[in-house]
């Protein structure tokens, strides 16, 4: 029997709902004689995100039915953008059909663009020779239309998913007011064993990020309202009562951390209902090759089994590590194509300061301070004494691993890995 949720998820993705944010200017001056509105919706495999992809789809209304716009360029420090423009006013969803110009007043564009951190200008030539100059255009102003459970498609839909849909917008307004005051959204993720305790703690050594560890189930619909001071430092919540020490401990640095988040294991079988809600929240994910996770599997198996472990269970031993690996593996190729991403490798992430150090500096958080050394200096201390711990399986298991754990996921996931720091050696060199 599909659950509420899951039941939520697939109306949204009939409905082609979830996904648009729309940027607008905040001071408009007196381009309303010729925009009705201007937006950039990010845009991905027939959907539309405000999120970290290459392309970025632009849209507004032309001067008049007579003025045809020649070309549409979003110009930044030392880049130059040209998008072919679409006719088409499509629906939530579609893509944009491109033409070479606009015969009437509605014009749509798709540019490639590496970079959101800057301010753009829009540059619009007109047949007559004319340019319309929009100047800095940024991706922090943001403004979602309102989704209204009455009127989509013209059909009627049950109370949950009006509810569903409210907690979306509201969730996306609250990120925005958010994002405004630098305030972003983090989540340190991977498989069981696989280094989120130890990635979640490094994070926390910044005075710039507050994160909480494992506050919510894979069903718990997590939004921007659970990330509200009131709510994340709750006396009477799970989270909390597990671990009061550990919260009382980061209370001091909430207000002015630059990232708040959660450090969640299992968010990979929940991330899209997350998605939903928080499009704008940055992902770490750690990852480790199947023959020490499975180690590590093996040993709380057989702790539980002698009553020295009660959060693991004793079948949950090497076989249950593959199951495991496989699905984190599969859908994290699903989930980059969604939110930003930043990959980890787990064998090479801890004993190197250099590489704990690019990750600070990708979430542009200061590493000079005395707590983030101290943390870099102790993670990498205890991953050097981890490393010389020898953990071995027997011939069956090994047999077990080679023969059912997914190889080629994993291969792809390496590719993933290594596309990211081949970006970052290309903007080092240039």
């Amino acid at each position: 029997m599909i659950s509420d949720q899951k039941a939520i998820l697939k109306d949204i993705d009939r409905l082609g709902i979830g996904y648009q944010i729309k940027i607008y200017l905040v001071e408009q001056e007196d381009w309303q004689q010729h925009f009705y509105q201007l937006s950039l919706d990010s845009y991905q495999d027939e959907q539309l995100f405000l999120n970290y992809t290459s392309s970025i789809t632009l849209s507004g209304l032309a001067l008049s039915k007579e003025k045809q716009i020649k070309e549409v360029n979003l110009v930044g420090k030392d880049c130059c953008f040209s998008g072919e423009l679409g006719l088409s006013s499509p629906k939530l969803g579609q893509k944009f059909t491109n033409v070479k110009r606009s015969l009437n007043s509605r014009w749509k564009c798709v540019v490639n663009i590496a970079n959101q951190n800057q301010n753009l200008n829009l540059i619009i030539a007109l047949d007559n020779g004319q340019e319309i100059t929009w100047g800095k255009i940024t991706f922090q102003q943001v403004k979602l239309n309102k989704l209204n459970p009455d009127k989509i498609n013209n059909k009627p839909i049950n109370n949950k998913l009006a509810n569903k849909i409210n907690l979306i917008y509201n969730s996306r307004q609250l990120m925005v007011e958010n994002l405004s005051k630098n305030k972003n959204y983090l989540f340190a993720i991977g498989n069981a064993r696989s280094g989120t305790t130890a990635l979640g703690r490094l994070l926390n050594s910044s005075p710039e990020i507050c994160l909480g560890i494992e506050r919510y189930s894979k069903d718990d619909d997590v939004s921007a309202m659970s990330f509200e001071q009131d709510y994340f430092f709750d006396t009477n919540s799970r989270g909390y009562l597990v671990r009061p020490h550990f919260y009382e401990k980061i209370r001091d640095k909430f207000d002015a951390a630059k990232y708040i988040g959660d450090k969640r294991p299992r968010f990979i079988e929940s991330w899209k209902n997350t998605f939903l809600n928080l499009p704008q929240a940055k992902i770490v994910y750690i990852f480790r090759n199947i023959d020490d996770v499975a180690c590590s599997y093996n040993v709380r198996a057989s702790n539980a089994a002698q009553g020295l472990d009660r959060y693991w269970r004793p079948s949950r031993d090497f076989s249950e590590a593959v199951k495991d690996w496989n699905e984190g593996i599969r859908e994290i190729t699903k989930l980059a194509q969604f939110f930003q991403v930043y990959f980890v490798k787990y064998e090479d992430f801890f004993v190197k300061q250099s590489k704990m150090i690019q990750l600070f500096n990708y979430l542009g958080v200061n590493t000079k301070n005395r707590d983030t050394q101290i943390g870099v200096r102790k993670i990498r201390e205890t991953a050097l004494c981890l490393q010389r711990k020898e953990r071995t399986l027997s011939d069956r298991e090994k047999k077990y691993i080679e023969s059912n754990a997914d190889f080629e996921a994993y291969n792809k996931l390496l590719a993933l890995y290594e596309k990211q720091f081949k970006k970052e050696r290309k903007k080092l060199n240039s």
